[in-house]
């Protein structure tokens, strides 16, 4: 996990040059959760399909939120404006995501999607 947040935190920085002030994104994983494991690169695809899904700017800054829930799963959330057309939406991102979870750890991906936010939440794994 340690070295998925260092990898996304670099994406996240590529990332607001680019949308500056309209993309806000705090991600609070203490340290303690860092020796656990998730499945390879799963936080920067979440972060990037919030970015090309949402609405990004000044006046409706994208909010994403990553952080540890009470259950041991990593929660990746982030504010609802959905862009009218994604232009090479294939549509299989999340599908891929929940897919590879099971492959990988026979665990499910939680997803809620309501009118105000959009949430995954990831089981936190370890190696046995």
């Amino acid at each position: 996990l340690k070295d998925d947040i260092q990898f996304v935190k670099l994406y996240v920085d590529l990332q607001q040059t680019r949308f500056k002030n309209g993309l806000q994104v705090n991600i609070n994983i203490p340290e303690e959760y860092h020796h656990y494991k998730i499945a390879p690169v799963t936080l920067q695809n979440l972060i990037e399909n919030a970015i090309k899904h949402n609405v990004i700017s000044k006046t409706k800054p994208l909010h994403i939120d990553v952080h540890i829930n009470g259950n041991n799963t990593i929660v990746v959330s982030n504010n609802l404006q959905l862009r009218q057309s994604v232009d090479n939406s294939t549509q299989i991102g999340l599908a891929n995501i929940i897919k590879r979870y099971q492959l990988v750890s026979g665990k499910n991906v939680m997803v809620k999607n309501d009118s105000a936010d959009f949430t995954v939440a990831l089981p936190l794994l370890t190696l046995n």
